[in-house]
């Protein structure tokens, strides 16, 4: 499915502008080194936390999004604009986090299960010292660093390493590459204009195939659907699912 391509395209553009920022720009292979799993809750209090991540007083927007053309897709590869997490003691730095997966086999029919796998999978990265504290909605990603997992060598490569390593255990996942920003708040509601647009059509699939419905002019996706035909396909997939469970009823 080529859903994400034409934000892809948007993505990259957005990362090279970024690459003469005065807040740092570095690309680095993914480190697959293991890091303790947290335990049972792994929780980060107040008191023990040494770099807070996206807080809800400061800017966050993370977004995914997937392709099934491994061109577009640097394996392995991850991106940070700003500072890590590493020397940033004390500090609340808000958050952009942006996931690229080369996917296969992706079609109208499990395009919606296959996200709703995708999207769990990032609740399923249990590291010692660090805990997500909150997503409230689509772009917005809240979490907390350790003080000891700070001083035991935890990094933003480390998260993002296991992000990915965690997408790869999806059989349907063939490449992961991954963006994270904590260099000013402008910069980061920069990066979520360009993901809005892939939030509204993760909205669209997810309103056509949990509520069934198909009703152009009553819903709030119709500009993204008119524009993209996966999104058409896909309804009309449903419609006609829908339509023949009817008959059979």
């Amino acid at each position: 499915m080529k859903l994400f391509e034409e934000i892809i395209h948007e993505l990259r553009s957005w990362m090279e502008g970024m690459r003469t920022s005065p807040h740092g720009f570095v690309e680095s292979a993914a480190d697959h080194r293991p890091w303790p799993a947290g335990e049972k809750g792994n929780i980060v209090l107040q008191c023990d936390t040494a770099v807070e991540l996206g807080n809800p007083r400061d800017e966050s927007a993370s977004f995914l999004v997937w392709t099934g053309d491994a061109d577009l897709v640097r394996d392995g590869m991850i991106t940070r604009i700003g500072p890590d997490a590493a020397g940033s003691d004390g500090a609340r730095l808000p958050l952009g986090k942006a996931v690229i997966l080369h996917v296969e086999g992706f079609t109208e029919e499990n395009c919606y299960e296959r996200h709703r796998e995708i999207e769990l999978a990032r609740y399923d990265v249990n590291l010692k010292g660090y805990m997500m504290r909150a997503v409230s909605q689509y772009m917005r990603e809240w979490s907390r660093i350790s003080r000891q997992a700070i001083a035991d060598g935890f990094s933003l490569d480390v998260l993002a390493s296991a992000l990915m390593d965690r997408h790869r255990r999806l059989d349907y996942v063939r490449g992961a590459e991954i963006l994270i920003v904590t260099s000013s708040p402008d910069d980061v509601r920069s990066l979520q204009h360009v993901g809005e647009r892939a939030v509204r059509l993760i909205g669209a699939m997810n309103k056509m195939a949990r509520e069934l419905s198909f009703d152009c002019g009553t819903c709030d996706f119709t500009d993204v659907c008119g524009e993209v035909s996966e999104l058409r396909s896909m309804r009309d997939t449903l419609r006609g699912k829908e339509k023949a469970l009817y008959e059979r009823n």
